[in-house]
C-alpha cells in the first residue's frame, strides 16, 4: 500500500472537520446564504476590508432578498447577530478589526477557500489544456536551465536562441509579413489561464496574511511563557521577528512586492494588457472576464499585507516594552498566567472538558416542599448596670503583658554577621537568628532596613520567610532586604 500523507489520514480529517473554518462553512445549515453573501461582497467585489456599518446595511438588504427567494428557510437572526456570529472564534469566517477608530470586517482565508471551492464546482464551457501543458514544460525547462552551471550547456543554449532569432529576422526581411503563431483557440486558452492565475494571486493574499499572523502568534506565545532575563528576551524577539520576513512565505511576498512596485514593470503590464485587449478573441472575453484593474487590486491587497506586518511588529514591540513589563506587576503576572493557560489549552488536542457546569437545569422547588411556618422566638435582652470592682478577684497582668521587641538586640545580630561579610540578606539573618517574637520582630528588621544609608529594598526579587508563633507556622512574603556594612 502506498504511503498516505498525514493530512489525508482518517484521524487528521476527523480533527479537520471539527476545527477547520472552511469545512464548518460548507456544512453549515445556511451555507448557501453565507457563501452567496461572502462571494457578492468580498470576492466578486474584490474588496478587502468593509466598514462595519456599510456591511451591516448590505447584509440587511441581502437578507431581505434571501427571505423572499427562500422556500420556507428560516432566517431568525438580525444582521448584527449574523456578523457577530460569523466573526467569533468558533466560526472564524470574518475577521473584525479596528482601523482609525472604526470597525471593519474582512473575509478570512478559510472562508475564501470554501467559497472558491464552490465556485470551482461550476461547469466551465471551455477548459484549456494545451496552454497549461506548455506552462508545465516551460517551468521545468526554466528550472533546469537556470540551475545548470555547465559552461558548455549554457553556451549551446545561447547559440540555439541566437540561431532562432537570426532565422526569424531573415524571414521577416524576406517576406515583410509577421505570421501569428497562435490561433483563436490558443489565444482564448492562454488569456483565460492568465486571468485565472491573476485572480488566484489576489485570493492568495488572505492566506499569506493569515500565515504571517500565525508566525507572529508563535513568537507571541514564546514571549508569554518567557521566564528568564530581559536581555535574552530581546535577543529572542529580534531573532524570531526576522523569521516573519525571512521565511519562505516572507521572501516570496517581498520579491513579489518589489517586482510589482517597479514603475517599469507596472508600465509594461499596462501596455501589454492594452495590446492583448485589441486581439479579437480576447476582446470578446473582456465583458465576462475583466482584468484591466487587476494590477491596482494587487497593489491594494499587497499593501494590506504590508500594513498587517507593521501592526504585528508593533504588537511584538509592545510585548517587550519596558513600561509594559514594570508597571502593574501583580496584574501583569495574573494576565500572564491566564495567557499561558490559554496557550496550553489551545495546543491541547484532547477532548477533555475545558469547563464544567454544576447544574444543567434549573432547580425547581414546589410550594408544598417548603417547611411549615414556625413562630419566631422572642429575644430577651438584659442590660444590667455596671458596678465598680476592687480588682481583688482577678489579675491585671494580661493588660500589661504586651510584646516588646528590643531593636538593639536585632542590631547586634546584624553587626555580628556583617563583621564576617560586606552584605547579608534578611533571609540569611533569620537562618542564623530565627524569629522569636513573630511578626513584630520581622517588622522591626524592616524598620532597621529603612534606616540604612543606601537602598536596602530590592523590588525585583521576593523572599518568602517561614516562622512559628504560638505553635502555628506562618509565611511572610516581602521584597528582598539587603543589609550592608558601613565602612568608616
Amino acid at each position: 500500500m502506498a504511503d498516505i500523507p498525514e493530512y489525508m489520514t482518517y484521524s487528521y480529517l476527523r480533527n479537520l472537520r471539527q476545527n477547520n473554518a472552511a469545512w464548518r462553512l460548507l456544512t453549515a445549515d445556511q451555507a448557501a446564504f453565507i457563501a452567496a453573501f461572502f462571494y457578492r461582497e468580498f470576492i466578486a467585489g474584490k474588496r478587502r476590508g468593509i466598514e462595519a456599518q456599510e456591511l451591516l446595511e448590505r447584509l440587511d438588504l441581502f437578507l431581505y432578498d434571501a427571505q423572499r427567494q427562500s422556500d420556507g428557510e428560516a432566517f431568525g437572526r438580525s444582521p448584527q447577530d449574523y456578523l457577530e456570529i460569523w466573526s467569533d472564534g468558533s466560526h472564524g469566517w470574518l475577521r473584525k478589526y479596528e482601523y482609525r477608530e472604526e470597525w471593519y470586517y474582512d473575509l478570512t482565508a478559510p472562508a475564501q477557500k470554501a467559497v472558491e471551492w464552490l465556485v470551482s464546482l461550476h461547469k466551465q464551457d471551455f477548459v484549456g489544456t494545451e496552454s497549461r501543458l506548455r506552462t508545465v514544460f516551460n517551468l521545468l525547462h526554466e528550472i533546469a536551465r537556470e540551475t545548470d552551471t555547465d559552461v558548455a550547456h549554457r553556451r549551446a543554449w545561447l547559440l540555439e536562441q541566437q540561431e532562432k532569432i537570426a532565422a526569424e529576422l531573415d524571414e521577416l526581411e524576406r517576406s515583410g509579413v509577421v505570421k501569428p503563431r497562435l490561433d483563436e483557440v490558443q489565444i482564448k486558452e492562454r488569456f483565460l489561464q492568465a486571468e485565472s492565475t491573476a485572480r488566484a494571486i489576489l485570493a492568495d493574499f488572505r492566506e499569506v496574511e493569515e500565515n504571517f499572523r500565525e508566525l507572529t502568534r508563535q513568537v507571541r506565545d514564546d514571549v508569554v511563557k518567557w521566564t528568564r532575563g530581559k536581555g535574552e528576551l530581546l535577543e529572542k524577539i529580534f531573532h524570531e521577528s526576522d523569521i516573519i520576513r525571512h521565511s519562505e512565505q516572507g521572501r516570496s511576498f517581498m520579491a513579489f512586492w518589489r517586482y510589482l512596485m517597479m514603475s517599469r514593470q507596472q508600465e509594461d503590464f499596462r501596455a501589454t494588457l492594452e495590446q492583448v485587449s485589441q486581439a479579437e478573441p480576447v476582446h470578446e472575453l473582456l465583458a465576462e472576464h475583466p482584468i484591466a484593474s487587476i494590477n491596482r487590486e494587487w497593489v491594494r491587497a499587497a499593501g494590506s499585507v504590508q500594513q498587517t506586518l507593521g501592526q504585528l511588529s508593533a504588537q511584538l514591540r509592545r510585548y517587550v516594552d519596558e513600561d509594559y513589563l514594570r508597571e502593574e506587576r501583580t496584574i501583569y503576572q495574573l494576565i500572564r498566567r491566564i495567557e499561558t493557560a490559554a496557550v496550553d489549552l489551545r495546543a491541547d488536542t484532547s477532548e477533555k472538558p475545558v469547563m464544567t457546569i454544576q447544574d444543567m437545569a434549573p432547580e425547581i422547588q414546589l410550594p408544598m416542599d417548603r417547611r411549615l411556618y414556625a413562630a419566631p422566638h422572642a429575644t430577651k435582652l438584659e442590660s444590667p448596670a455596671l458596678q465598680a470592682g476592687s480588682g481583688a478577684d482577678g489579675s491585671l497582668r494580661a493588660i500589661f503583658d504586651q510584646v516588646v521587641v528590643d531593636p538593639e538586640r536585632l542590631q547586634a545580630n546584624l553587626h555580628a554577621l556583617l563583621a564576617e561579610r560586606p552584605a547579608v540578606t534578611l533571609s540569611e539573618v533569620l537562618a542564623v537568628y530565627p524569629l522569636e517574637q513573630g511578626l513584630p520582630e520581622l517588622l522591626t528588621y524592616l524598620v532597621l532596613a529603612s534606616h540604612e544609608a543606601g537602598e536596602a529594598f530590592d523590588a525585583e526579587a521576593v523572599d518568602r520567610i517561614l516562622f512559628e508563633r504560638d505553635g502555628r507556622k506562618w509565611l511572610a512574603v516581602c521584597d528582598r532586604v539587603v543589609f550592608r556594612r558601613e565602612d568608616r
